[in-house]
């Protein structure tokens, strides 16, 4: 059976709801000519049914053949989950988002959950902040390595020398660069994700909600915690390394997106194959675009400074 006020699958006999936590009461079985009961329906999944279970959400009312159960005062609304909640169920959200994502979204919403979203883009900016400076060690190890192979004179007298140079250079501009790339993290979960929103809410004419922007950008942004911790453990093997995590995170989160925007307006997704390439293709060139400029023009000052630091540094250590 489906709950009359959310419509989820309830177990027969449940006398709450898990999800909305509304009183739900049995009706007697329908009988048939020969005293069996009718066949029930089953539940529609796919994007028909999610989208039918969205509309009922926005609008408040109850499937088709229902009454809403007399409740004592205004109708019982479930509780927005706690933080303490959030943060347990995030690990199943985590893994969940990559094989049901839709589901994931019909479940942040169906608790009118506004916490995952900032908690999910908070770990990832920290997250995106450490790997920047982790990346311009290896840099900056990798460009003393490449300027003693050209000149075939040794910058420091030992590897220790070396090494130390190397951190005190990081040491000064890593939180300038790591600050960089959280902005640019930044911008590569917003500027996607007003795009997809603006096709969805003007295009579409689906009606807005701080429930569905919150879902919607929490589960695009989850691939990228793991894109993320995959890059810093790479760039300890070679700062290059760390670009290939980090575009796949950008590739499932598209993947992600496209399959939530057919859920949510109930298309199949052969007839808005183009309409998804092109929504792709306007979110990565738009936050390629805004990210190239901001962050090279942030960069330029940075490599200016870590040229002197270098430069300073080798005569003392050489």
């Amino acid at each position: 059976m489906n709950c009359p006020k959310c419509g989820t699958v309830v177990a027969p006999g449940a006398p709450f709801c898990p999800v909305c936590n509304e009183p739900l009461y049995q009706q007697p079985p329908a009988y048939g000519p020969q005293g069996y009961g009718q066949p029930s329906q089953p539940p529609a999944y796919g994007p028909q049914g999610f989208q039918q279970s969205y509309a009922n959400y926005q609008a408040g009312s109850y499937p088709p053949g229902t009454q809403a159960p007399y409740v004592y005062g205004q109708p019982v609304k479930p509780k927005r989950p706690s933080l303490v909640g959030v943060l347990c169920d995030l690990p199943h959200a985590f893994l969940d988002s990559f094989s049901k994502p839709v589901e994931v979204l019909r479940t942040l919403m169906e608790r009118r959950d506004l916490l995952t979203a900032p908690l999910v883009a908070g770990i990832v900016l920290v997250l995106s902040f450490l790997c920047g400076m982790v990346v311009l060690r290896g840099l900056i190890g990798s460009l003393f390595s490449a300027i003693a192979a050209l000149t075939g004179a040794s910058l420091a007298q030992s590897a220790s020398s070396m090494n130390q140079g190397i951190s005190y250079v990081a040491g000064r501009v890593a939180p300038a660069v790591g600050g960089i790339a959280a902005l640019c993290q930044m911008l590569a979960i917003v500027l996607p994700l007003g795009v997809y929103m603006t096709y969805l809410c003007a295009v579409r004419k689906l009606r807005f909600s701080w429930e569905l922007l919150a879902g919607f950008a929490a589960v695009t942004t989850l691939p990228s915690v793991a894109a993320v911790l995959l890059a810093m453990a790479l760039a300890l093997l070679s700062p290059y390394l760390a670009l290939f995590p980090l575009l796949c995170g950008a590739v499932v989160s598209q993947v992600q997106a496209c399959g939530m925007v057919a859920a949510l307006i109930a298309e199949p997704e052969e007839r808005l194959l183009r309409v998804r390439m092109a929504l792709v293709c306007l979110s990565l060139v738009l936050t390629g675009a805004l990210c190239g400029a901001v962050g090279g023009a942030l960069m330029g000052g940075v490599v200016n400074r870590v040229l002197l630091l270098m430069a300073s540094v080798s005569s003392l250590i050489g």
